[in-house]
């Protein structure tokens, strides 16, 4: 399809730009260990009996799901489901005693962990959030009956894949009424953490606010819980990301992957945290990792793309966002990296075209409006990229938007004093954008500059020589 990318001006007034868009379609891609089949399967899987199971379901809200047919239904259940819901019902399944063997003794071991995932991801994505978010775990030291309210409210709070600002704050909401109804529940906070900083990357709250909060609130489940992993793995992403503090955060992921090995999401976080301090190696080692973990979660399956683009081996990494969008074409994160990449290999009119596609499926987000003006910027339509920097400069003098957004438009305009201007507010904000600038191929016009290096420092990791 060709896109006339000179005619499509930009025009939206300042309330469109922040304006969220429909969630985009998921599609489920399962492996055949994700699906029990049966009751027989799903009490193998649980090592209890189809008595208890059916029970569990009928009183416990187990997570068992029915097709039905001309003559009779049929039940199914997915592992990921049956582990989250294993980890929000500890002191039950260890009031009730084990009644049959579970003929694979090790997958419990294998899957626990497993996600459908967040921003986004942060992204963030941005894309930048999933059921992971759902960890409902029990403190082992302290008996605690949980609320079935509270459970409930977690319940609500699950999401799936790729799911936009509106899912996550609408999970916030649920993990906050589940924490006021029963504080107890260490997976409550823990997943009130974790969507706090998935929040992060979209760019509506300062980071303070956000980041803050997920630091409490990590801090909190662990009192109830040590063993927490996916607590210890908020943290190290604020430390990451927020304090600069990157010694500290290494020793925080690797504790969040030592307590769950198999956890995707630390695996993929991670990953970032390696990416940002340029240990692209392995980086890539984390996000295959990541994917083992959970072959249906397509972060870390674009996130791998992206280390192949900085690394300049761009048709590798054109293969791996086509591998995701394979499967759900409309996945933000993929189309928005596959513009990026475009870019780098200076095909100009496909990647605006395909930038300004994935803008509008991530919903308009700081960093993908930010990559769309820079990409505008050096592709020859500066007019429209400078429309679009004093439209964020408007918004931010109204109130909150992230300085990283205006600094990396101005280095696609050329003007280094500015952006170094803007970074410098963007590092005091503690939000340096979705990757960190030293990495980002974006700011390299910067890199070898002492005012940038200075900076850099500040953060703690290094940029390319």
């Amino acid at each position: 399809m060709t896109v006339d990318v000179q005619s499509d001006r930009w025009r939206p007034p300042p309330a469109a730009i922040i304006r969220p868009l429909p969630v985009q379609r998921n599609v489920e891609v399962l492996t055949p260990r994700d699906r029990l089949e049966s009751w027989k399967e799903i009490a193998a899987y649980l090592n209890r009996s189809e008595r208890t199971v059916r029970r569990w379901e009928e009183r416990e809200s187990l997570p068992v799901h029915r097709l039905q047919h001309e003559k009779r239904g049929s039940v199914y259940a997915y592992t990921w489901e049956l582990d989250a819901w294993r980890d929000s019902r500890r002191q039950l399944l260890e009031s009730e005693p084990v009644e049959v063997a579970t003929p694979d003794g090790a997958a419990w071991t294998r899957l626990r962990g497993s996600l459908i995932g967040v921003v986004g991801a942060m992204v963030v994505g941005a894309g930048v959030a999933g059921w992971w978010l759902t960890r409902a775990g029990q403190p082992t030291s302290q008996p605690h009956a949980p609320n079935p309210e509270a459970v409930r409210a977690i319940q609500k709070a699950q999401f799936g894949a790729n799911a936009g600002r509106a899912q996550i704050k609408s999970g916030i909401h649920y993990y906050e009424e589940a924490v006021r109804i029963d504080p107890s529940l260490a997976g409550a906070w823990s997943g009130l953490a974790t969507a706090h900083v998935a929040l992060t990357w979209f760019g509506d709250d300062p980071a303070s606010e956000t980041m803050g909060k997920a630091k409490h609130e990590a801090q909190e489940a662990l009192k109830l819980d040590p063993g927490l992993g996916s607590a210890w793995r908020v943290l190290a992403a604020a430390s990451h990301f927020f304090d600069f503090d990157q010694q500290e955060a290494e020793r925080q992921y690797l504790k969040a992957i030592e307590l769950a090995p198999n956890d995707a999401v630390t695996r993929s976080w991670y990953g970032d945290y390696l990416f940002d301090l340029r240990r692209l190696d392995e980086a890539l080692v984390a996000y295959k990792k990541s994917e083992d973990a959970n072959p249906r979660w397509l972060e870390p399956i674009t996130f791998a793309g992206n280390v192949h683009s900085v690394k300049g081996n761009y048709d590798m990494a054109l293969v791996e966002y086509r591998r995701a969008l394979d499967i759900e074409p409309a996945y933000g994160l993929a189309n928005h990296f596959m513009g990026r990449t475009l870019l780098a290999k200076e095909q100009h009119g496909a990647a605006v075209a395909q930038l300004r596609k994935s803008n509008d499926l991530l919903g308009r987000v700081p960093f993908s409006m930010a990559d769309l003006g820079y990409a505008l910027a050096i592709s020859g339509q500066r007019t429209e990229a400078e429309h679009m920097l004093a439209d964020l400069m408007s918004l931010r003098d109204k109130s909150y938007y992230p300085a990283f957004a205006i600094a990396e438009i101005h280095v696609g305009l050329g003007h280094k004093d500015q952006a170094m201007d803007w970074l410098e507010r963007a590092l005091d904000e503690r939000n340096l954008g979705f990757y960190f600038p030293s990495t980002d191929p974006f700011f390299e016009s910067l890199w070898n500059t002492p005012r940038f290096r200075k900076l850099m420092d500040r953060a703690h990791v290094a940029t390319a020589r």
